[in-house]
C-alpha cells in the first residue's frame, strides 16, 4: 500500500511540477508557514514578558516554599507585644536567626532543595535628603545573601555599587526609588516605621541608612518600592523570620512540599507554596495567553479550509485516474491516503519553513524592531525636511510608555513543536475531508463518459 501510495504521489507531484505548480497548494504552503512564524514570534515574546514577570516574583519575593511562622503560637516569656515567634518587640531578628539554624539544616536536608534563605519583611516609608517620603517594603535579608542564593542575586541586577549588606546600617535599593529619591551608593537615607515599646505601646522609629547598591529586575513593582537591608540592623528588629526555600526545580513544589511540612513539624512554622501566592495574576498571564494562542490559530483554521478547496479540486482533476486505479482493484482507501499524503507534505513543508523562520526572529525580536524604528525615524526624517517641520522619534516600545529595557523573548520547545503539530493537524485532517469524495465515485459512471 505505501509503495502504490508513494508511486501514485510522486506521479501527481512531476506532473503538477511539468505544468507550473499549484497556485492553491503554494498558497497553503505559505499559509501555514505565515502562521507558524506568527505564532512563534507571538508566543516567545508573550513568554519572555511573562515568565519575566513569574520568576522575578518567585525568584525574589515569594522564593518556591515559604516556612512561615504560625499563628497563635505561644510566647514563651514574650510578656506583652510579643509577637507570633515568642519574641519581645525589640528583639532583633538576628536573635531569631541564630536559634533557627537546625531548622534550616532540617529544611535543605530535604531532596530537591537548593538554598534556604532567612529573611523578615516589614512596611516602612523610605526618604532621601532632599526627597519626599516613599512607601516601601523593606526586607531583611542575611548578608551572605548572594552566596546562600545565587539565582536571586542574579535576577537583582545590580547598576550601581554591589549586593553589599555586611555593616548594619547598609541599603541596597531598586533603581526607581532611587531615582525617586535622588540617591545613589553613598548616600544616606531614611526609613520610618511603626514599633512597639517594651510595654506594648506603638512608637514611631526612624533610622538613617547608608545606599551601597542599586539593583534594577525589570518588574516595577520591586524597581520601584523593594528595598534590602541587614537582619542584624534596626530596621529588623521585632520582626518574626520567614525562611524562603528554593528548589532545583520550582515546578516540583507539590513533591516537596509534603517534605519540607514534615521536617518543619513541631516547630512552629508551616511550609507554603509559591502557586498559592499572587495566584490571580498568575491565572490571569495563564488566561491571556491562551486567549492569544486561541486567537493567532484562527489563521490555521483558514489556511485548512483553503487546503479543503484545493485538495477538493485535486480530486476532481483526477477523477478518471481514480475510476481507473479502482476498476483495477484499489481499495478507496489507499486511494485517500494519495491525497492525505499531498496535505501532509504541504502541512510539513510550511511547519517547517514557518518555524525556521519564527525561531530566528524571536531570537532577534530586538534586532528586527530596531530595524523598523531606523526606517521609520529615517521615513519621517525625510518628511519633516520636506515640510519644514521638526521630525519626532519612533519607538514601537517606548521607554516613556513601557517599562522596558530590551523586548524580552523567550521560546519553549514544547510551545513551538505543538504549533508545528497543530499547523500539520490542520493540512492533514483538511486533505482527509477532501478525499472522502473517492469513496463516492463510481468507475463504471465515470469511465461511460470518456
Amino acid at each position: 500500500m505505501i509503495r502504490l501510495v508513494s508511486l501514485v504521489s510522486l506521479r501527481y507531484v512531476r506532473t503538477r511540477r511539468r505544468s507550473g505548480g499549484s497556485p492553491a497548494a503554494l498558497l497553503s504552503m505559505l499559509g501555514v508557514a505565515l502562521g507558524v512564524t506568527t505564532l512563534t514570534v507571538v508566543l516567545g515574546v508573550m513568554n519572555g514578558f511573562q515568565l519575566g514577570f513569574i520568576e522575578s516574583i518567585v525568584e525574589i519575593s515569594s522564593y518556591h516554599l515559604l516556612a512561615v511562622p504560625t499563628a497563635g503560637k505561644a510566647a514563651p516569656q514574650g510578656g506583652v507585644g510579643a509577637d507570633s515567634t515568642g519574641r519581645a518587640p525589640g528583639a532583633s531578628a538576628a536573635d531569631a536567626l541564630s536559634a533557627g539554624q537546625d531548622l534550616a539544616t532540617r529544611i535543605g536536608a530535604v531532596p530537591g532543595v537548593r538554598a534556604v534563605v532567612p529573611f523578615a519583611e516589614r512596611q516602612a516609608l523610605v526618604q532621601g535628603p532632599y526627597s519626599r517620603a516613599r512607601p516601601a517594603v523593606v526586607r531583611a535579608v542575611p548578608p551572605d545573601l548572594a552566596s546562600r542564593d545565587p539565582s536571586q542575586a542574579a535576577h537583582l541586577s545590580m547598576v550601581e555599587g554591589s549586593l553589599d549588606l555586611a555593616s548594619a546600617d547598609a541599603v541596597v535599593i531598586g533603581a526607581e526609588l532611587a531615582a525617586w529619591l535622588g540617591t545613589g551608593p553613598g548616600d544616606t537615607l531614611y526609613l520610618s516605621w511603626l514599633g512597639w515599646t517594651d510595654d506594648g505601646r506603638p512608637q514611631a522609629r526612624r533610622t538613617a541608612l547608608r545606599v551601597t547598591g542599586v539593583y534594577r529586575c525589570g518588574y516595577y513593582d520591586y524597581d520601584a518600592g523593594l528595598v534590602f537591608v541587614a537582619l542584624s540592623g534596626p530596621a529588623a528588629e521585632g520582626l518574626p523570620v520567614t525562611w524562603g526555600v528554593k528548589l532545583a526545580d520550582r515546578f516540583a513544589d507539590r513533591r516537596a512540599l509534603p517534605a519540607v511540612s514534615a521536617a518543619l513539624e513541631g516547630s512552629g512554622y508551616a511550609a507554603e507554596s509559591w502557586r498559592a501566592y499572587n495566584r490571580s495574576f498568575f491565572d490571569a498571564l495563564l488566561v491571556e495567553k491562551l486567549l492569544m494562542l486561541a486567537l493567532v490559530g484562527i489563521i490555521f483554521v483558514v489556511v485548512g479550509f483553503n487546503t479543503y478547496h484545493a485538495q477538493r479540486r485535486t480530486v476532481l482533476e483526477r477523477t478518471e485516474d481514480i475510476a481507473v486505479l479502482k476498476a483495477l482493484g484499489v481499495p478507496p482507501r489507499q486511494l485517500q491516503y494519495i491525497f492525505v499524503s499531498e496535505g501532509l507534505v504541504v502541512g510539513l513543508a510550511g511547519a517547517i519553513a514557518g518555524t525556521a523562520l519564527g525561531l530566528l526572529l524571536a531570537g532577534n525580536i530586538n534586532a528586527v524592531f530596531s530595524g523598523v524604528e531606523a526606517v521609520v525615524n529615517a521615513a519621517l526624517g525625510l518628511v519633516s525636511r520636506i515640510g519644514g517641520g521638526d521630525g519626532t522619534g519612533f519607538a514601537i516600545f517606548s521607554p516613556t510608555s513601557f517599562y522596558l529595557v530590551e523586548v524580552p523573548s523567550r521560546v519553549l520547545p514544547r510551545e513551538a513543536f505543538f504549533v508545528a503539530f497543530l499547523a500539520i493537524f490542520s493540512c492533514t485532517f483538511a486533505a482527509y475531508a477532501a478525499s472522502r469524495a473517492v469513496s463516492r465515485f463510481r468507475p463504471a459512471e465515470v469511465l461511460r463518459h470518456e
